[in-house]
């Protein structure tokens, strides 16, 4: 029988945890509807697991969501270790523009019936997201100018969502 969202997330939560290195198991996490995010120093950069059923698709993946001075600074940055994060998270994975404020570092995945094997995998692959990514986030953060960490966060407003490869319709979180 198929798992319940919030127990799916709630096992993706614990497997990832399970699965990360004893210096990157300290996170604030918040499980919301069809979503689940992690972050280390502010909801503006979370990693992120999204469930979308409209597109049969699971997202995984580091958001940058603030204004978009810090989201495009934060994009800008990745931008030039994603040779690295592809070689070691694989080619699939993608920095793009998400809104016009918004970027992020993803990959998806089916959306299968919500499982054990199929939240152990997707934490397997969160798991390897953050011990990827954040030992880079947390070198380059001096990087990044401290006016722009301070920044409120974007709020969302619906509507339409940005690719970097043209428009699309994307179903709300």
């Amino acid at each position: 029988m198929p798992l319940r969202v919030r127990d799916f997330m709630s096992l993706v939560l614990e497997h990832t945890r399970e699965r990360l290195p004893p210096e990157l198991r300290s996170f604030d996490a918040r499980i919301r509807f069809v979503w689940l995010q992690i972050h280390f120093w502010t909801p503006k950069l979370h990693y992120e697991v999204w469930l979308t059923r409209k597109t049969e698709r699971i997202e995984i993946g580091l958001h940058f969501e603030g204004e978009r001075a810090f989201s495009y600074r934060w994009a800008e940055v990745m931008a030039a270790r994603m040779p690295e994060v592809q070689a070691r998270l694989g080619p699939h994975v993608e920095l793009e523009e998400w809104t016009p404020s918004w970027t992020r570092i993803h990959q998806t995945i089916p959306y299968d019936p919500l499982s054990e094997p199929l939240a152990d995998e997707v934490a397997r692959r969160l798991a390897e997201t953050i011990s990827v990514l954040q030992p880079i986030v947390e070198e380059e953060r001096p990087n990044v100018p401290a006016e722009l960490e301070a920044l409120a966060p974007a709020r969302r407003s619906g509507g339409r969502r940005f690719h970097r490869r043209g428009r699309r319709r994307s179903s709300p979180l």
